[in-house]
């Protein structure tokens, strides 16, 4: 548990270290569609990779935003990766 409280640490620490350095730092840095084909729904996996919707949501990893696309039937998109 601690093991994975320190992985998730140095994972936000990398992230703002990176928007730091992004000269376009608040803008989105991609816009695309969710590659939902890729996943067997309704299981996702547990990585922390997280993605920001449209719909200004933070979503754990691009499975879980493809599951809230199917059980809403919106069309969301990746606005950028990582946290709104």
């Amino acid at each position: 548990m601690a093991l994975s409280a320190l992985r998730l640490l140095l994972l936000c620490l990398a992230c703002n270290v990176a928007d730091l350095q992004n000269p376009d730092f608040g803008e989105p840095i991609e816009s695309r569609p969710a590659n939902c084909g890729q996943y067997k729904l309704p299981g996702c996996p547990r990585d922390f990779n997280p993605v920001c919707g449209s719909d200004m949501t933070t979503y754990p990893n691009e499975c879980t935003l493809c599951m809230k696309i199917r059980e809403a039937a919106h069309n969301i998109i990746i606005v950028r990766t990582g946290p709104c």
